[in-house]
């Protein structure tokens, strides 16, 4: 699934996000980039089917700024558990009905047999699995084809600007972006700061 930026698509072995797989996204304490890059990622799967999101705290998730950027909230599916657990099985169970375009468990951090489960999952849904981290952790051990560090940025322009750090590529390198996004043309651009090469790619 191309992600809409060519300096990124091209730096992945897949010509954008492996789909289907399993991807982990990690934020910042109260910073909501890794969120809104999610939903920027629902938003490129296209509408009809549903996306589960599941989470064991109450994810704060708001509508309006979910449709701004690209995502369905009319098609998202919430669900809770009390235990990372619970979270996990309902990511699960939500693949293995076909009736998902995709499952977002939030707050979790699924170990290697877990996070085994969930690509194993997701291949045979051909469906995405993501996991939005808990903020601030150590990322464990797994075998989810990417993971990304999603911080914000300020913007003199006004509009939102994210770090996309990759820390994790199966078959690739890390690297590192700064990228812009247009709620007019709905759609993620190069930031200015590095559309003109003053800042590098790769990471160090």
């Amino acid at each position: 699934m191309p992600i809409g930026v060519p300096a990124i698509d091209c730096h992945l072995p897949w010509g954008g996000l492996a789909l289907p797989g399993l991807h982990e996204i990690v934020g910042m304490p109260a910073d909501g980039a890794a969120v809104a890059f999610i939903a920027v990622l629902l938003g490129r799967l296209g509408r009809g089917r549903a996306v589960l999101w599941s989470s064991i705290r109450r994810p704060g998730l708001y509508g309006y700024g979910l449709a701004d950027l690209g995502a369905d909230p009319a098609g998202l599916l919430l669900a809770r558990g009390r235990r990372p657990e619970d979270v996990l099985w309902q990511l699960e169970e939500g693949l293995r009905s076909g009736a998902t375009a995709a499952v977002v468990g939030d707050g979790v951090a699924p170990d290697l047999t877990a996070s085994r489960r969930l690509q194993l999952a997701a291949e045979a849904a051909r469906s995405p699995a993501f996991i939005l981290l808990p903020a601030g952790m150590a990322a464990p051990q797994s075998v989810a084809a990417t993971r990304w560090r999603v911080m914000s940025r300020p913007s003199p322009q006004g509009r939102p600007v994210w770090c996309l750090d990759l820390q994790r590529c199966r078959g690739g390198a890390p690297a590192r972006w700064c990228v812009e996004w247009d709620d007019e043309a709905v759609a993620l651009s190069l930031a200015a700061e590095m559309a003109d090469g003053s800042l590098a790619t790769a990471a160090e």
